[in-house]
């Protein structure tokens, strides 16, 4: 009876993993509303954290700088979905990506398609760290940054591997990111309007 109730045990712990398109069938089915803030992490719908003002803020801001000065060449993207995997689906804060001339109407974005990610992180700071990032390492993201509003820095993630990013640089006050992509990056202009 014993063994019994082990293995009874084992498989109440497993779990079903959502692929891509399992996800994408339960919104066109109504399961998932269309305004619910989820994404899909590793095979699990997740559901995202409220954004406050500051967080808010700091990716108009952010928005507005990046458009005015990567030009044509990329595409700025607002909270929008990118497939890594066929099980994961995160909608990040920012994104840049690689010009598509249909302007990723016909498909998202997938991990070759992107330069660059960044998270806008007050309360969403552990899970943006801990399984954000490493999620974006594996699929290969060259980068991703993590506006920390907490803290007021900026972390930068760069060379990707399975295993996580092996550099990671912080920004503070007073800083200065100068960056093949965005320019010129002063911290204070970013965390002026959080404050």
């Amino acid at each position: 009876m014993e063994e019994v109730l082990n293995k009874l045990e084992q498989v109440s712990k497993k779990k079903y993993l959502f692929t891509v398109d399992d996800y994408h069938q339960l919104g066109e089915a109504g399961i998932i509303a269309e305004d619910e803030k989820v994404e899909l992490l590793f095979g699990e719908i997740v559901k995202m954290s409220p954004i406050k003002s500051p967080h808010a803020g700091t990716v108009k801001l952010l928005n507005r700088l990046f458009n005015n000065r990567i030009g044509k060449n990329y595409i700025v993207a607002v909270q929008d979905p990118i497939e890594l995997d066929k099980y994961s689906e995160p909608e990040p804060d920012l994104s840049i990506l690689k010009f598509r001339d249909d302007i990723y109407t016909r498909s998202h974005p997938k991990a070759e398609d992107t330069l660059l990610l960044i998270e806008v992180a007050d309360t969403s700071l552990m899970i943006d760290r801990e399984v954000k990032i490493p999620l974006y390492a594996s699929a290969g993201i060259p980068e991703a940054w993590i506006i920390n509003l907490q803290e007021r820095q900026i972390e930068i993630f760069t060379t990707p591997s399975p295993n996580g990013y092996s550099q990671i640089h912080i920004y503070r006050k007073g800083e200065t990111i100068h960056h093949e992509l965005v320019g010129k990056l002063d911290i204070d202009e970013i965390f002026i309007i959080a404050s």
